[in-house]
């Protein structure tokens, strides 16, 4: 029985230390703003830190969510054939303090908007590099897109993200792999930069990294003492001597 408790405790700590926290979370619930908008929502929730900024001349404001409450809704894409890699949004994260980063989110694109999106991440604020690129799939019903939920990035293969003030994700729409133009979300359209994307509850999740403990200075036992003022009795003995 004793043992078994011991396991189960084992298991409860593992399951503890596994445990994903909100590193940084925009869930738009609240946000609320009619075109043109000029300001960005503030992140939900944050453990450092977090901003969010808009890339290549886009336009946002708000709409409606996956579930309740809103979304925000990006237009004015760059024309056809021009403009790749350079227009979405922008989220700087700071993880310090995290490791194993996951990030999720929902996506809703219309009709005319780019199918294909490039992620991208910076370990230093500055310069980017490419995580995954992905295909938002023709919407069953055309006259009403709906939200593709629970989209996922695992970035905890990429050590340098973890614990990083400099750390950042975006979203930029991309040509369609292997040709210099846009490739509409339905497939029978045409791309247009009227189309819209939609993101929501765009979350980083992670593990905090624990604090290493630090051990006290340890206190001598009473028989350590007591051996400790033998030995400097028999010190002064000795000196004792050696002056006479």
């Amino acid at each position: 029985m004793q043992l078994r408790s011991v396991a189960l405790a084992a298991v409860l700590a593992a399951a503890a230390s596994a445990h994903a926290d909100t590193v940084a979370l925009w869930d738009f619930n609240t946000y609320s703003c009619a075109a043109p908008c000029t300001t960005l929502p503030k992140a939900t929730q944050t453990a450092n830190g977090g901003s969010l900024s808009a890339l290549g001349g886009i336009s946002f404001n708000s709409a409606a969510g996956s579930g309740n409450g809103s979304a925000i809704s990006t237009t004015s894409y760059p024309a056809q054939g021009t403009g790749n890699l350079t227009a979405g949004l922008q989220f700087k994260i700071d993880t310090t303090g995290y490791t194993d980063l996951v990030l999720s989110f929902s996506q809703r694109n219309s009709n005319t908007a780019s199918a294909w999106t490039t992620l991208q991440y910076t370990l230093d604020g500055s310069s980017w590099l490419t995580a995954t690129t992905f295909q938002m799939p023709s919407p069953a019903n055309p006259n009403s897109p709906s939200f593709l939920d629970g989209r996922t990035f695992d970035f905890s293969g990429i050590t340098g993200a973890n614990d990083n003030a400099d750390f950042g994700i975006r979203f930029l729409t991309s040509f369609a792999p292997n040709t210099s133009a846009y490739a509409p979300t339905l497939t029978t359209g045409s791309y247009g930069t009227a189309g819209t994307i939609r993101y929501d509850n765009v979350l980083l999740s992670g593990t905090a990294i624990p604090d290493v403990p630090v051990d006290p200075a340890p206190i001598p036992e009473p028989q350590t003492y007591a051996l400790m003022l033998a030995g400097l009795a028999a010190v002064g003995l000795i000196a004792r001597r050696r002056t006479r």
